[in-house]
């Protein structure tokens, strides 16, 4: 069965709530590194980045998220 769910970075981040700081890694479908940044300053990252599909998510701590994203159609 095929998953048809699409998950945007930017829907993602916007319905994370949290009382501490969480820092977000960025990767691409090549598992490179984009960037890293604390959640609530999400609004700041690029339209391109937050319309991307999230593919995965990795919680690495309680702190702590690694986030991939289909940046395939960006360029």
């Amino acid at each position: 069965m095929e998953n048809d769910v699409l998950i945007t970075l930017k829907g993602l981040l916007s319905v994370i709530e949290s009382d501490k700081d969480i820092k977000v890694n960025l990767f691409n479908e090549q598992d490179l590194l984009l960037i890293t940044f604390i959640l609530k300053g999400y609004e700041c990252l690029d339209d391109f980045l937050e319309d991307d599909e999230v593919t995965k998510i990795e919680i690495v701590n309680n702190t702590t998220l690694n986030i991939t994203i289909d940046t395939s159609k960006n360029w």
